[in-house]
């Protein structure tokens, strides 16, 4: 009993062993889009029980996969033991070790459409010692779409307010729209698309203006996002588009999707918030100049991940700064961009620029092993004023003030002018009645 006990304490003092409440968790983004022989930058968000482990006990490698689950792949790079596989020696540089801030990046260089990919997969290992005592990934990692293969993009997140009708963004990127036959959509809470079976519907070119419930699709064939109108807390859920073609030879192409798919995230707001944004009410800047509307946000724990968006105009507005440049109204896109943290920075400021900025944050927290947990505010909103430098300055009451001193002072000049002269005639004519009365 007394060895017990002394075990018992062993464990308490080196922090406790590890439970289902331990916070063991990675996120990398769904899919990046890439070119043969060019490169590409991959990133992994990760946290691990702070109380059990130093940063020193924790190693990150990277795996390529070649299914849709990152499973046990090939080893291609070791951060904390700085090992590169032979088959990318020379072709892998990645960030300063990442165990201390939680975020791993690598980036690939001359990449080989047969060899690399299909997907990178981030894995963190925690030791006691030489001792392996926990591993974690993501389930999917990122994949890799090279330019001229079929292949379907999604963002990562749609924010949704209450009642609201919002867009789920489904990117072709291969040939012409004319080709493609069929689109799916499905619906679950998997991170997986191939686990999310909950509901599927799917359009046809003879059913393509269809509408299923609250789900249509925007504009078959040209754009295959589904439209869900009426947002209610049940569509918090995750979204996968599936895909097929119809070749000229009239060979289909198997259906295509994403590895994950879009997690549409509900702000209630009758919920207590979990963190703030924080916006400027105004700031002003002149036509043509660059302006930076600032945004900061105070969560009540480390998040895991981070994705921050702007609409314009209201809360339920269009995007002035979206991660999927598609998802950018037009008259924003190349326009605008993240600078810090959550920032928005808009080029060229022109009038119609004149309204006002929300900023969303949505940020993922680990809560436990393997489980994650969602949630995402807005700000109040800043009002971008936008002034024209080459108008006169001051207010239209000073203007006027100065239109009148200005008045007021000419015709007082131009009096004293006037009873001048008549002076001058008057004196000028005096001798000449002096003259007669003398006379």
């Amino acid at each position: 009993m007394e060895a017990t006990h002394l075990l018992l304490m062993f464990f308490i003092i080196q922090g406790g062993s590890c439970n289902d409440e331990d916070p063991y968790c990675t996120e990398q983004r769904g899919s990046t889009a890439a070119e043969e022989n060019g490169a590409v930058t991959i990133s992994c968000n990760f946290t691990y029980p702070k109380s059990i482990y130093r940063p020193e006990d924790v190693r990150i490698s990277w795996r390529r996969g070649r299914t849709d689950r990152c499973g046990n792949g090939l080893i291609i790079y070791n951060h904390t033991g700085d090992w590169t596989h032979t088959d990318y020696k020379g072709r892998i540089s990645a960030v300063e070790n990442p165990t201390d801030n939680g975020t791993a990046t690598i980036t690939i260089n001359n990449l080989r459409r047969d060899t690399d990919g299909s997907m990178f997969c981030c894995r963190v290992e925690a030791f006691k010692g030489s001792k392996y005592i926990e591993g974690w990934n993501n389930p999917h990692g990122t994949a890799i779409h090279y330019k001229g293969e079929p292949s379907v993009e999604q963002t990562d997140v749609v924010a949704a307010i209450i009642g609201d009708d919002i867009i789920i963004p489904c990117v072709v990127r291969y040939r012409g729209s004319s080709l493609i036959e069929e689109v799916s959509w499905s619906v679950g809470s998997s991170d997986l698309c191939a686990d999310n079976t909950e509901r599927r519907e799917t359009w046809i070119n003879s059913n393509k203006s269809q509408i299923r419930g609250r789900w249509s699709v925007v504009d078959f064939p040209a754009d295959l996002s589904l439209r869900i109108t009426a947002v209610t807390a049940e569509d918090n859920k995750k979204y996968c588009c599936r895909v097929r073609w119809l070749l000229r030879d009239r060979d289909r192409l198997d259906p295509v999707q994403p590895i994950r798919g879009t997690e549409v995230v509900v702000v209630d707001a009758s919920q207590k918030p979990k963190f703030e944004v924080v916006q400027p009410a105004t700031i002003s800047c002149n036509q043509s100049d660059s302006a930076t509307l600032s945004c900061s946000y105070t969560p009540r724990s480390d998040p895991l991940w981070t994705v921050v968006f702007w609409r314009v105009g209201s809360p339920n507005g269009s995007y002035a700064y979206h991660p999927l440049q598609e998802m950018v109204a037009p008259s924003y896109r190349g326009r605008t961009e993240l600078r810090g943290t959550a920032d928005l920075h808009i080029k060229g400021v022109d009038v119609t620029d004149y309204t006002t900025y929300y900023c969303f944050v949505m940020l993922k927290f680990c809560v436990g092993k393997f489980k994650t947990s969602s949630a995402i505010q807005y700000g109040s909103g800043t009002n971008l004023q936008v002034t024209d430098p080459t108008d006169i300055p001051g207010s239209i009451d000073q203007v006027l003030i100065a239109v009148i001193y200005v008045g007021v002072k000419n015709l007082i000049c131009l009096v004293l002018v006037i009873l001048s002269l008549l002076y001058l005639k008057k004196r000028s004519n005096r001798p000449d009645e002096e003259y007669e009365m003398n006379t």
